[in-house]
């Protein structure tokens, strides 16, 4: 018993397992009526300190319950109707209207790199003649010779990626990024397991305007995103005048 209220053996068969042993079943008994005792020791505390106005949580359950109904339905609305195929032009629109609003944080770049564990320099020089060029053939020679060595070409062409994760695979270490960058083309730095080569491709500084690629995925769910407010907002609307012209609703 704990202030008039009382706990009874009927209450506690449901929370033993009918298999358990006696032992077993005297531990959980003890557990659960220890816990269900501080549990209303504490409920006692707060029903003496609190207001009545702070222990009216009918008006808050009676709230929360309409606010999961309403929205229940409005999610069940949404999956029903709501339209997300997003174009390209559509994309491209928002990304032109809102520049300002997709700054990048960081410097940008697409690189192609690869380390080459070796020590021979007339090999070394070999390497970065072939690096350097821009005949397609000899850059094929260069993949035939890094194979042979076990080494790949990393090329992120495709994709546009931190600066600050670049150097977590190559050991770059400008003091100030955002003024070398821009002054780099091919870079070759050494550490103590190879000779690393970076083909800087293109760049993007920070606070300068994303590239439309990078922030594609982002816009196409802010549209859908707005598609979904406008219906949800749209039904709404729509629903109440329909109850109003039925006279289910009426305002004097």
């Amino acid at each position: 018993e704990a202030y008039q209220e009382k706990l009874y053996r009927s209450d506690l068969v449901s929370m033993i397992p009918p298999d358990a042993s006696k032992e077993d079943s005297v531990a959980l008994a003890r557990q659960f009526i220890d816990a269900w005792a501080r549990e209303r020791v504490l409920l006692h505390k707060a029903e003496e300190n609190l207001s009545t106005a702070q222990k009216d949580v009918e008006q808050r359950l009676r709230d929360y319950r309409e606010s999961l109904i309403v929205y229940a339905y409005e999610q069940a609305l949404v999956n029903q109707k709501l339209d997300t195929n997003i174009s390209a032009g559509e994309i491209e629109a928002y990304y032109k209207e809102n520049e300002k609003n997709f700054e990048l944080r960081d410097n940008i770049v697409r690189a192609r790199w690869f380390k080459l564990r070796e020590t021979d320099k007339r090999v070394l020089k070999k390497v970065e003649d072939l690096w350097r060029s821009d005949k397609p053939e000899e850059f094929h020679d260069l993949e035939v010779l890094l194979a042979q060595r076990g080494s790949t070409i990393n090329d992120t062409r495709d994709d546009w990626m931190a600066f600050s994760e670049l150097q977590l695979q190559v050991p770059l270490r400008p003091e100030n990024p955002t003024d070398w960058i821009p002054r780099q083309h091919k870079v070759t730095v050494t550490d103590s397991v190879g000779t690393f080569f970076v083909d800087f491709l293109e760049h993007r500084l920070k606070d300068s305007v994303s590239p439309l690629d990078l922030v594609r995925a982002e816009i196409r769910s802010i549209l859908i995103n707005q598609r979904k407010l406008k219906l949800i907002e749209q039904m709404r609307r729509d629903l109440y005048e329909d109850a109003l012209a039925s006279e289910d609703v009426r305002i004097p």
